[in-house]
């Protein structure tokens, strides 16, 4: 695109040689950026001209007299010349704008289908991307609750497996062992500790199966209810626990109030420090309290703690080991300490201070772990500068991330600055999909131009719902049997096998950014608005492509 810029600023100048016209053309036909920049541009200038045209009437004789227009018409410079003495006026503006529009509209709409059937389609980044035009829609979400914590969990088998801060729609929660925190949309807060299994039913209404749980539930949540067989436990703005065992339930309220509700008894109210035990037979006796029976959101926060830590320590070990691995072209773990001095310290071992990373605009932010450092990306020239030299082969780009919007075309992981032969592009699409290529020939025939490059995507695996979450990123290039396989998470989204024609066996990256991309060195300040809106955390490259094992076990040991 900003090649085609270039060429349009040219071409709308007069100063576009026959080479140049011949570039400007195939880039219509190549690429659907181009052709929607090139529509949009000739719209606003016809407007401009002819709000320009019906401005002239209010000039004085003197400075209008014997002014002329001069209008482009056609890509070969031919001009129209009208006399500013002979503008219309009134309703001859209007029809003016319209016929004028209307024309341009045919005109460039028909340009444009006959360049699109007498030519090849060439694959390009533009075309891949962008979806078929429909009408935008407003997102959307169903989801009822959050999962906001987990310790220890395993779901148990055949249900579904939710990750943290992920929201639940309705349906079944089943946990073997375990605790997980579920913050429904009313503002009750829940605390199920495994083995477990809940429906849940709405934002303010779930049905208990077994397990322990409870809840806290502030007077703006007032009215949750948790049911239990004929049972229904209504909260009036509280905190209880309810377990729910074979034999028994039994309910305990430690501050406030609650109310049951059953077809077998009248109305209960419960108060704080009450607590009472039903039969399955619905037989019902009091008990006491035992609030130490039942985990809170304290008690979990210093379990999660505990987790973290532990998690940390395993990531730190295991980090400390692959720093050695001699298939690593470059890694960048961001556990550095002290002050950064706008370096991004290259943590490959041996040492080598020449792939340090430098730091433009991006803020140093907590990571997985407060213990641990990120990057934050959020304007548009925030990015990390590296320079990675040599030749490769096969591939594998690694990364945490934590996407807060996808809200650019081309949202950038690592961009290497001008796509040379060779060369490899990641991002991500506004989408949702992961984007990878690698660069097979700078340019095409001008003649008869065929696919640089092909690019590989994955199916759609982001929604709004992850925003803020880290996740584990993958993706690898083996030249050797001529695959891309993308991951999340460490399981495999997407395999594909490239075009034979376009195979690349020689990689190379050089002057390249993390979470942006831009030519710096270029001569005029213009570039494209590709950075990431989110966090790196860290951020690995290597010269092979790494078995789905291999990228299990990064993700294993770097879960936080």
């Amino acid at each position: 695109m900003e090649e085609f810029e270039s060429l349009f600023f040219d071409w709308e100048s007069g100063s576009l040689d026959e080479d140049g016209l011949a570039r400007l053309r195939q880039l219509l036909r190549s690429n659907e950026e181009a052709r929607s920049y090139f529509v949009q541009q000739q719209m606003i200038g016809a407007a401009l001209r002819l709000d320009f045209d019906a401005g002239l009437e209010s000039l004085t004789p003197e400075a209008s007299s014997g002014e002329t227009l001069t209008t482009r018409t056609d890509s070969k410079d031919e001009r129209t010349t009208v006399s500013a003495t002979q503008q219309p006026s009134g309703p001859s503006i209007v029809r003016l704008w319209a016929v004028a529009a209307g024309m341009l509209i045919c005109g460039l709409t028909a340009r444009m289908v006959y360049l699109e059937n007498s030519n090849a389609r060439v694959v390009t980044e533009s075309t891949v991307s962008q979806p078929e035009t429909e009408t935008p829609r407003e997102a959307t979400s169903d989801g009822i609750a959050l999962l906001t914590r987990t310790v220890d969990i395993r779901w148990a088998d055949g249900t579904r497996t939710p990750q943290t801060g992920d929201a639940l729609t309705p349906g079944k929660l089943a946990i073997d062992e375990g605790y997980a925190q579920i913050e429904f949309f009313c503002g009750a807060t829940v605390v199920v500790e495994g083995p477990a299994e809940l429906d849940l039913k709405s934002s303010t209404l779930a049905r208990v199966h077994r397990g322990k749980f409870r809840a806290q539930v502030p007077p703006a949540a007032r009215g949750f209810s948790l049911e239990v067989d004929d049972m229904t436990v209504v909260d009036l703005g509280t905190e209880f626990g309810l377990d729910v065992s074979p034999g028994a339930t039994n309910v305990q309220v430690f501050d406030g109030e609650v109310e049951l509700r059953s077809n077998l008894h009248s109305k209960q109210l419960l108060t704080a420090g009450d607590a009472i035990e039903r039969t399955n037979a619905g037989a019902i006796k009091t008990t006491s309290t035992t609030p130490d029976d039942f985990v809170d959101i304290a008690g979990l926060e210093t379990r999660v703690g505990g987790e973290r830590q532990a998690r940390l320590l395993r990531w730190q070990t295991w980090s400390k080991r692959l720093r050695r691995d001699p298939r690593l072209i470059a890694y960048y773990s961001f556990d550095q300490s002290g002050v950064w001095q706008r370096k991004l310290l290259s943590s490959v071992e041996p040492a080598d201070r020449e792939l340090d990373g430098a730091i433009v605009g991006a803020a140093r932010v907590d990571g997985r772990w407060q213990e641990k450092s990120a990057l934050e990306f959020k304007r548009p020239g925030d990015r990390v500068r590296v320079n990675v030299p040599g030749e490769y082969g096969s591939l594998t780009f690694a990364c945490w991330v934590k996407i807060d919007s996808l809200d650019r075309w081309y949202n950038s992981l690592f961009l290497t600055d001008a796509y040379n032969q060779g060369e490899p592009h990641w991002q991500i699409l506004d989408t949702g999909q992961l984007f990878f290529s690698v660069r097979h020939k700078a340019d095409s025939d001008k003649k008869n131009p065929t696919p640089t490059h092909q690019p590989v995507l994955s199916p759609v695996f982001w929604k709004p719902s992850m925003s803020g979450r880290w996740m584990h990123l993958a993706t690898t290039y083996d030249a050797g049997s001529g695959l891309i396989r993308h991951y999340l998470d460490g399981e495999q989204l997407h395999e594909e096998s490239i075009d034979p024609a376009l195979v690349v066996n020689t990689t190379r990256i050089g002057a390249a950014s993390i979470g942006n991309w831009s030519i710096p060195t270029r001569p005029d300040e213009r570039f494209a608005i590709r950075n990431l809106n989110g966090s790196f955390d860290e951020f690995a490259i290597f010269s092979a492509a790494l078995t789905a094992d291999e990228i299990q076990e990064m993700y294993a040991n770097g879960k936080p």
